[in-house]
């Protein structure tokens, strides 16, 4: 019950501490307010009175009992009710058990009475009463620890005592009864120097802060250790049934004297026969514990998911190095993952039982055992194994104090708050180490026998240590199975966690453990996430998802990973072990009702968050494109802005592709219920990530835009099906697969027509006319050339339109028009320098070169060439660096400047060798390189360079494979000159 206002505590204290008794008002304001009481002290306590009935009514009591009484007040409630009062009846009960030689009683009174204290009495409550009280309660909590310590020393407790007497005399130095206390113990246990040197101290202590002596009690008890007197180690025996006055054991009878004798525990459990892996981690944790020179205590800690070995690793490394702890091993096993963890202090009383410390002698609160266990401890060689701790405060009281003792402790959490000197995450075995855990339970031949089942076995368990034995085990079990059936049953990921199981072992109970831990919001983050983050997701996107704020969902994700039921592999990015996600995929939150409404909730925010990144990455990389003023992306998304330059956005796009191609993919398995509107969203996502070709797998955007076009044409949705269908028919033409991107491009036209959609229908217009220029149809090339162009300018989409000029004109040059091409060359060339787009003007000055050369101005077209391999060499752009050098190299052989055309062919061909993806720029180079060296009638150079080219062309299905095939005739055709 809550006191309300400090003055009507203080008025409750009043009533409480007399209890029983009536309060006069006059008493009560001076218990308040003492000599300031205001003048309406009356009608105020006459309120507070009032408030504490209604509170006590509220708390289910009858409100008389507190009464008014002539002109004061009574609280009626028995005396255990109040804690001071119930302490002073508990100190007389422990001084009549003493007075009857019941010293075990006695013990027991006090250690109760001294308990009733949490903190300093009557904290923060105002008035000359409480003040008083305060006083005398704190003094009457130090007599009665003082009075339990007698009682303990004169029942043998030395071991528990000592440590207790040497914490009060450090925060009570100035009482000298302590002192006594402390040096009958320590000479009692054996240890006359310490008792003598506790007289020192105190000698010291009182001398320096009172300036006096010690009593003469104390000096009288200094004088009888100094003669060894027999009778200080003499303890009492509890009384007889009768009732009999107590009597004491004399030193040497059967009573304790002293410290127990210490017993050398061996608690750990068997070791691990087929124990398998984890080499490195072995090694550097035995290190760290058999390091003698260390100079403090050794703490190995083991973190790591559920299932990951993390016990086995601790009693391997706990085992190996058990020999440098000759006075033996203790085991905990601290339950940190169950339901009821083990209390600190229930481990400590088995521990210091275990050391030979009697069960009576175990003090009763949880800072006097670790003091006991640390003082046992103390100059011992001990190993200590405390296994599957929950935190860092269960682990902090069972820690030895001494440097020659070793802990290993593991842990789901990484228990950063342990000062460890050697820390181990344990991952996935690696698929070697899964594969030899597997040959070691099922055999090896069975396991040799079908090697790449095996492989695909440890695969589907995730190489999760538990997973792989669990699978081993029923392999071993039945004999008749094969390995690749056991695959089958693991291949579907729905059940795959029920055919993980054997026995008591099972992958989905350590899960299930560590999801009874959870919060509810950490529980609902960690199953809303589960089918989104594949196979990673970045904190801005999970906190768009699922609807948070940054920091509020960055502080759900780093609880989940310190339950190790989500991964970190970098900073602000978060992963589901795979058999976790399995798990994750199976639940349903406490009061949903529709988990796949709440999915689609989340597969919703996800693609509008990523359509909102992914736009502002596509402005930096085309800035102008009109496609941008199309995509389906809002002013208001939170993702605005983040991008500061290009770099960012290709490193945004990298790190987030695969994530945002399986947010499509979701999409797409939902089609049923898939709205349209998200197949929008999501064929514009796939623009966006698209126009960075250069830097992502672009054939997997190509998979899943099929895909994608399916479903949006039978959905009707002609604008995604148009964008879908021209991505799928642009990555065929980055791949030269003509005939696919053929189709695709006109699949594209079509529907980009129905639904108006200009700005993709430009570019499909733009692909047909490159796929027509390499099948080396030019005019039909030209023409849909002429069609985007006119799209391009309708929209003011100028440097579009300054490139389809270029690929038109590029178009005119091959089919023999380059009388028409010049001139457009030099407007394109001319309107790029102004706008300073260096790749521009260097492609201009390229295609310009081509016209020059086809025109028969030789000199001209090589002074182009010569200027764009300048621009590219300033601005670094070798790709078209290497086309103009094999251009410039034709050239230069029409010229008859032999060796510098071969030496520009030679450099051509050795960059495109390393670029991926640019075939046809490859073989032109080495059919350019292949014509030269023909010429310089270098033919063996011709004939390799020739054949390599015509390899190249008929790989890409282009028709230049003709051009390659006749030099390779010409040059394998002997010389009839020879």
């Amino acid at each position: 019950m809550s006191g309300g206002p400090p003055q009507q505590q203080a008025t409750l204290a009043a009533l409480a501490l007399r209890s029983g008794h009536v309060v006069p008002l006059h008493e009560l304001i001076t218990a308040v307010w003492g000599e300031a009481a205001p003048d309406s002290a009356v009608m105020i306590l006459r309120t507070y009175v009032w408030r504490l009935r209604k509170l006590l009514e509220a708390g289910g009591r009858d409100p008389q009992v507190l009464a008014s009484a002539n002109d004061g007040y009574r609280l009626l409630v028995p005396p255990t009710s109040v804690d001071a009062l119930r302490a002073e009846q508990l100190a007389a009960d422990a001084a009549r058990a003493r007075e009857a030689g019941r010293y075990d009683a006695a013990a027991e009174s006090l250690a109760e009475a001294v308990s009733l204290w949490r903190g300093e009495p009557l904290a923060g409550v105002p008035g000359p009463f409480a003040q008083n009280q305060r006083s005398r309660l704190s003094e009457l909590r130090l007599h009665l620890l003082e009075e339990r310590f007698d009682v303990d020393v004169a029942l043998g407790r030395h071991a528990q005592v000592v440590p207790e007497l040497t914490g009060f005399i450090r925060e009570e130095p100035l009482r000298e009864r302590p002192y006594g206390l402390l040096m009958r113990a320590l000479y009692a246990a054996g240890r006359q120097g310490d008792a003598l040197a506790v007289f020192g101290r105190a000698r010291e202590v009182l001398a320096d802060e009172l300036g006096l002596d010690p009593g003469p009690e104390l000096r009288a008890l200094h004088g009888r250790i100094l003669a060894c007197d027999p009778e200080l180690v003499a303890t009492v025996r509890a009384p007889a049934a009768t009732g009999a006055a107590p009597a004491r054991a004399e030193a040497g009878e059967a009573g304790e004297q002293g410290p127990a004798p210490f017993v050398r525990p061996a608690q750990l459990p068997a070791g691990i026969a087929d124990f398998t892996g984890r080499t490195a981690e072995l090694t550097a944790l035995s290190d760290a514990l058999a390091d003698r020179d260390r100079t403090a205590l050794a703490v190995a800690t083991v973190s790591g998911m559920g299932g990951i070995g993390k016990s086995a690793l601790a009693l391997r490394v706990a085992h190996r190095v058990k020999e440098e702890y000759p006075d033996g091993q203790l085991y905990a096993d601290l339950r940190g993952t169950s339901t009821d963890p083990a209390d600190p202090g229930t481990v400590l009383a088995s521990l210091l039982s275990a050391l030979g410390v009697p069960r009576r002698e175990v003090p009763g609160s949880l800072e006097d055992r670790a003091r006991l266990f640390r003082t046992v401890l103390d100059g011992r060689r001990v190993l200590l194994l405390l296994d599957d701790a929950r935190d860092t405060a269960q682990v902090k009281p069972l820690l030895p104090g001494s440097a020659h003792c070793a802990v290993v402790v593991t842990s789901r959490a990484r228990l950063a708050g342990l000062l460890s000197g050697s820390h181990v995450q344990l991952t996935e075995f690696s698929p070697a180490e899964a594969l030899a855990l597997l040959r070691q339970i099922v055999g090896p031949e069975r396991v040799d026998r079908e090697e790449s089942a095996a492989a695909a076995l440890v695969g589907a368990c995730a190489h999760l240590p538990l997973a792989v034995r669990i699978v081993a085990a029923r392999l071993a079990a039945r004999p008749g199975w094969t390995v690749a059936h056991l695959v089958v049953r693991l291949a579907d990921q729905r059940r795959r966690l029920a055919e993980l199981r054997a026995d008591d072992l099972a992958v989905a109970a350590v899960f299930e453990l560590g999801y009874r831990q959870l919060t509810d919001g950490q529980a609902a983050v960690f199953r809303q996430l589960a089918s989104v983050a594949r196979p990673s997701i970045g904190l801005a996107a999970a906190a768009a998802a699922l609807d948070l704020a940054e920091a509020d969902a960055e502080t759900l994700l780093e609880a989940l990973v310190d339950a190790a039921l989500l991964e970190s592999p970098e900073p602000g990015r978060y992963r589901h072990h795979e058999l976790g996600r399995d798990f994750a995929l199976n639940l349903t939150g406490p009061d949903t009702t529709a988990p796949d409404e709440a999915d689609s909730a989340v597969q919703r925010r996800l693609l509008h968050h990523l359509m909102g990144m992914a736009a502002e990455a596509f402005q930096w990389i085309v800035p102008g494109d009109p496609v941008h003023s199309t995509i389906t992306a809002t002013a208001a998304e939170p993702g605005d802005a983040r991008l500061g330059d290009l770099a960012e956005a290709r490193a945004w796009v990298v790190a987030e592709f695969d994530f945002a191609l399986h947010a499509v993919q979701l999409v797409l398995r939902r089609q049923g219920d898939a709205e349209t509107e998200l197949l929008t969203v999501a064929a514009d996502l796939l623009v966006a990530l698209s126009s960075f070709g250069q830097d992502i797998p672009y054939a997997r955007i190509a998979v899943t835009a099929e895909t994608l076009a399916r479903a949006a044409t039978l959905s009707g949705n002609h604008r995604a099906a148009g964008r879908a269908r021209f991505i799928c028919g642009n990555a065929a033409l980055q791949a030269t697969q003509l005939t696919r991107a053929r189709t695709n491009s006109h699949l594209a036209v079509d529907a980009c027509r129905r639904a108006g959609d200009r700005a993709i229908l430009q570019q499909a217009y733009n692909d047909l006319g490159v796929i027509a220029q390499f099948e080396q149809r030019y005019d039909e090339a030209a023409e849909c050339f002429d069609q985007a162009l006119a799209l391009a300018r309708e929209q003011g989409h100028r440097s579009g339109a300054l490139t389809i000029t270029l690929n038109a004109a590029l178009a005119r040059i091959r089919g023999g028009r380059a009388d028409e091409a010049l001139p457009a060359c030099e407007e394109a060339l001319e309107a790029l320098r102004a706008l300073a787009d260096h790749h521009g003007v260097a492609h201009a000055l390229c295609v310009r070169g081509q016209a020059l050369h086809e025109l028969g101005r030789l000199h001209e077209a090589l002074a182009s060439y010569e200027e764009c391999l300048d621009l590219c060499e300033a601005v670094r752009i070798p790709g078209q660096q290497a086309q103009a050098r094999y251009r410039c190299a034709a050239t230069l052989n029409d010229l008859g400047l032999t060796e510098p055309a071969l030496d520009a062919a030679a450099k051509a061909v050795a960059h495109l060798r390393t670029v991926p993806d640019r075939d046809r720029d490859q073989g032109y180079a080495l059919l350019i390189h292949a014509r030269v060296s023909l010429d310089a009638g270098h033919r063996d150079d011709a004939l390799a360079h020739s054949r390599e080219a015509l390899a190249v062309f008929t790989r890409a299905g282009l028709p230049e494979a003709a051009q390659a095939r006749l030099i390779v005739d010409t040059a394998a055709t002997p010389n009839p000159a020879t």
